[in-house]
């Protein structure tokens, strides 16, 4: 753990590594959850055997992707996000001619040229976007609004690396201490630089049990919360910058 300007920040490689860690440090939420409790676990995954296993597997729910389309629809309309395909703003590539490569120049190749062969290299690696996207919603949310929210950040992740951009997506739950001016933050890594964009995955970060029962864990058990589990919080530019995110959603 980190501190600084009043934030404390606690950060897990995977969903798996922030499990390992509940599990090993024995972390609890501070009131005994029933093991069908619709608030925390939601109407599909409705146990919490059945629903941690849904986040382990990277598995969504009807609602989650019902949701996304929507998301996804609205934003194309908006964007045009079509007319960004393979730009590649984010780094240049060079095509090289040779005798053996990935595609044939068809001009060269009925020229009888000895270097037929087209290859494309990059002159420089895709500049990497962080995108954190905070699934630390207030009591009164339920499954839609945090499908909205993830639905919105793996949108986000596709249109840019359709721009040629890698990507890395940081699940956090950026929340207000309660009774007390400071700021917690639980970054879990949900996709790497260079690794294919799995929506489903990224979609499993709306399932309702990852913050009301794994994060609640962590911040009674770890931060030493009480009374109450955090209040929903805009992130400040400042601690944006600390936290190294590009975008947050």
């Amino acid at each position: 753990m980190s501190t600084s300007n009043t934030l404390e920040i606690l950060e897990f490689d995977s969903l798996k590594h922030l499990q390992d860690e509940i599990k090993r440090n024995d972390w609890v939420t501070e009131n005994t959850i029933a093991e069908d409790d619709s608030w925390t676990f939601g109407r599909h995954f409705k146990t919490k055997e059945v629903h941690l296993q849904a986040l382990n597997h990277g598995r969504s729910t009807p609602t989650l992707v019902t949701q996304y389309k929507k998301v996804r629809a609205m934003l194309d309309r908006k964007l045009n996000v079509s007319k960004f395909n393979g730009m590649g703003l984010s780094c240049k590539r060079k095509r090289r001619f040779m005798d053996d490569g990935d595609e044939v120049d068809i001009d060269r190749f009925l020229a009888n040229s000895d270097n037929a062969w087209v290859t494309t290299k990059r002159k420089s690696k895709a500049r990497n976007i962080r995108i954190g996207i905070n699934f630390g919603l207030s009591h009164g949310n339920n499954e839609a609004s945090f499908a909205r929210l993830v639905g919105a950040g793996a949108y986000l992740s596709d249109v840019l690396t359709k721009m040629g951009y890698s990507t890395e997506i940081i699940g956090i739950c950026y929340t207000a201490k309660p009774y007390d001016e400071g700021k917690t933050c639980v970054m879990i890594k949900f996709k790497r630089s260079g690794e294919r964009l799995d929506v489903q995955r990224i979609l499993s970060m709306g399932l309702t049990g990852l913050l009301r029962h794994e994060i609640f864990s962590v911040h009674y058990s770890y931060f030493g919360y009480r009374y109450s589990m955090g209040q929903q919080s805009d992130m400040t530019e400042e601690h944006r910058k600390q936290l190294k995110l590009d975008y947050v959603v």
